[in-house]
């Protein structure tokens, strides 16, 4: 019996509501209709605003109609996965009378094609921890189960480890001129010097250690220091909830061979690169899709 896979049509109403019912039975009929209707309709689902494209697809039997149907979509985070753009395996079931044909090894591959087709460089999933059919079903798919909550993840095609690493993509403002990272002895108080002009400075005391940035032409030349920095600031004003920032740059940069002194703030990340190591940065974080525009602080 050949099998087709193929996005869900307007006429398959009927048949999705029944795959659907079986899969959660715990909705009413109204409930999936409803939903259904939304989506036909061009309404993208939400969820606390994680989604940004949603698709289906459906198993057609050679005749008697539907036998499978898979709902995917995209979300801006996943467990398990590192990247903010992840294929999402919302749904998926097979008649029972059809499974063990690889009919849902193919929702399953129509689904990565139309996730990485999207940008998306990895597949997730979940299931039940007591769900152990579908959890081996996922595994025999190349899914690896990734927390206890059974959760799945999954690389697609074609990705590399650096690109799974960086799941933010970044502006950053080139801050004018040269800095420098000085340490002062513990316990001495904050010199003059660092606050006396406008600019960027940044003052960091420990119980064992005293150290300041600031613009090199303000140090003056006895202070023990590193010149000859560079300073990228990442562009807006980042929630503390957002995560991976920081790993969107030094990732790139790491692989890059070049090293990096971050500088946080309430609203943002700095970062301190040597002036020799400077336009190479900037093409690497480029390359890894961040934007890098010269501007003032």
């Amino acid at each position: 019996m050949t099998t087709i896979v193929r996005p869900v049509r307007d006429t398959d109403r009927a048949e999705w509501l029944r795959m659907r019912h079986a899969l959660w039975p715990e909705g009413t009929a109204d409930e999936h209709a409803a939903e259904i209707a939304d989506y036909l309709s061009g309404r993208l689902p939400t969820e606390s605003g994680l989604l940004l494209a949603s698709a289906v697809f459906v198993a057609e039997r050679a005749s008697d109609g539907l036998c499978g149907f898979l709902e995917a979509s995209i979300r801006t985070c996943a467990e398990g996965c590192e990247t903010n753009r992840v294929g999402y395996v919302e749904g998926w079931f097979v008649d029972p009378d059809a499974r063990r044909r690889g009919i849902g090894k193919q929702l399953i591959a129509a689904a990565e094609e139309w996730a990485a087709g999207r940008g998306c460089r990895e597949m997730a999933s979940d299931a039940y921890v007591e769900n152990t059919v579908s959890r081996d079903a996922h595994r025999a798919l190349g899914f690896t189960e990734s927390c206890r909550l059974a959760h799945f993840s999954k690389t697609l095609a074609g990705s590399t480890s650096a690109d799974r690493a960086i799941g933010h993509r970044l502006t950053l403002l080139t801050v004018a001129g040269t800095f420098a990272v000085c340490k002062l002895p513990v316990g001495c108080a904050i010199p003059a010097w660092v606050t006396a002009a406008e600019g960027l400075f940044s003052i960091t005391r420990t119980a064992a250690e005293f150290s300041i940035v600031r613009a090199e032409d303000a140090v003056p030349e006895d202070v023990q220091c590193e010149r000859d920095w560079r300073c990228l600031r990442v562009a807006g004003a980042m929630p503390f909830a957002l995560v991976g920032v920081l790993a969107a740059l030094a990732v790139p940069l790491a692989h890059a061979g070049i090293s990096v002194f971050a500088v946080s703030t309430f609203d943002t990340d700095y970062l301190l690169l040597k002036a020799r190591d400077f336009e190479n940065a900037a093409r690497t974080l480029q390359a890894a899709g961040h934007v890098v525009e010269v501007a003032g602080e």
